[in-house]
């Protein structure tokens, strides 16, 4: 079949180009397999009914395509073959399936446990000793033998000990060959890669029996099972495990290292991209405050701007107040010797003179000012 690698928004433009039954018609992938497809790459898709307004000439609304998207960006589909048949999955290469391949080949990898090790790493030595011994059980843990606080974390029945330490041994010595370490740090066993800290255990699985006691109490056991699990132990985000099953566990150590050195990556860039989105986040932040401060400032010069102008105009009235005064016949003694205070007044109101007074002073014209403007009427109208 002819392949053909699609990008997130080249498939996008195709679920949106022709129904998905068409789609299914032309490619190795049925209109569900398609759905799944555009699920795992945030891609919209068209809702029942779209095709049908379409037919019958109504306008209809087409999504955009989410820009926030952290995932594999190119898909593959294939034509069907001649005989109109398709296969449902189709194989895409991931970067983490690419590094098991590239792992397994790699002949300087120790990514067989041997059958037999004569010197254990100091880390699994200890907790050999930890194991074997009697007083090592787990409470409600029927069966299982638990390392120490402090000690590489495993929790295995008597009988797989020998398994769990032959594994862990190995793991170590694999993590190492490639530049990576396990540690224990505050009772936690940790795997180091790219120097990103990954919390991992190795136990077997339990089985669950329950009891009730006389008195009406349910209480629960735990049994081995026999299967032996390795776990990104990724608290409190959902756990990865590789479990015992038509592989055993011992030869999964390449898919193993192959996760974590993908997954620790996958951290470092999107921690980098975090640090990242929050600079801008912060710089955007900053310039939003700097604004804000400009725009006070503008903002208090505009009032200082509007009580100028209002002093003004309001000296203009006592100026052509006074003016009219003066020129109307009939003063009296009294009127004649207030108009020389009048004018010495609206000297020191005019924000142009602001003339000298004996007893009034700045603050006295700006609360005069306040309660000229409190007293204006204000118009619902607008300009």
């Amino acid at each position: 079949m002819e392949k053909i690698v699609f990008t997130r928004k080249e498939l996008y433009e195709l679920v949106w180009s022709e129904p998905l039954s068409r789609l299914a018609r032309k490619y190795n992938i049925s209109d569900n397999g398609i759905r799944k497809r555009c699920k795992k790459m945030n891609i919209p898709l068209p809702k029942a009914g779209h095709w049908s307004k379409i037919q019958h000439g109504y306008k209809v609304i087409v999504p955009k395509l989410p820009g926030k998207y952290e995932g594999e960006n190119e898909t593959i589909l294939c034509y069907r073959d001649k005989d109109g048949n398709y296969v449902e999955k189709v194989d895409v290469v991931t970067p983490q399936t690419k590094l098991k391949h590239e792992l397994q080949n790699d002949p300087q990898l120790p990514l067989t446990v041997p059958e037999k090790i004569t010197r254990f790493d100091s880390l699994i030595a200890q907790a050999k000793k930890s194991l074997q011994k009697k007083s090592s059980g787990v409470y409600n843990y029927e069966g299982m033998r638990a390392t120490e606080r402090g000690e590489i974390n495993i929790m295995v029945s008597e009988s797989n000990i020998d398994r769990a330490l032959y594994f862990m041994n190995t793991l170590i010595k694999l993590f190492r060959a490639r530049k990576h370490n396990i540690i224990i740090e505050d009772n936690e066993t940790y795997a180091v890669i790219f120097g990103e800290k990954l919390p991992i255990k190795f136990k077997e699985k339990a089985k669950i029996s329950y009891e009730t006691s006389t008195y009406g109490w349910r209480s629960r056991t735990y049994h081995p099972s026999g299967k032996l699990a390795f776990v990104h132990d990724n608290r409190p985000y959902n756990q990865k495990e590789w479990l015992d099953g038509k592989k055993p566990l011992e030869s999964r150590l390449a898919e193993i290292l192959a996760y974590f050195e993908t997954y620790a990556k996958k951290e470092i860039e999107d921690r980098i991209e975090w640090e990242k989105r929050r600079k801008i986040e912060e710089e955007e932040q900053k310039r939003q405050q700097e604004l804000q401060i400009k725009k006070n400032d503008e903002i208090r010069r505009i009032k200082v701007l509007i009580n100028m102008a209002n002093y003004w105009k309001q000296a203009q009235i006592l100026r052509d107040y006074i003016t009219a005064l003066e020129n109307t016949n009939g003063l009296d003694f009294k009127k004649m010797d207030w108009i020389p205070w009048a004018k010495q007044k609206f000297e020191w109101f005019d924000p142009f003179t602001q003339g000298p007074d004996e007893i009034l002073d700045d603050d006295d014209r700006q609360e005069l000012m306040e309660e000229l403007n409190k007293k204006v009427p204000r118009s619902n109208s607008y300009w």
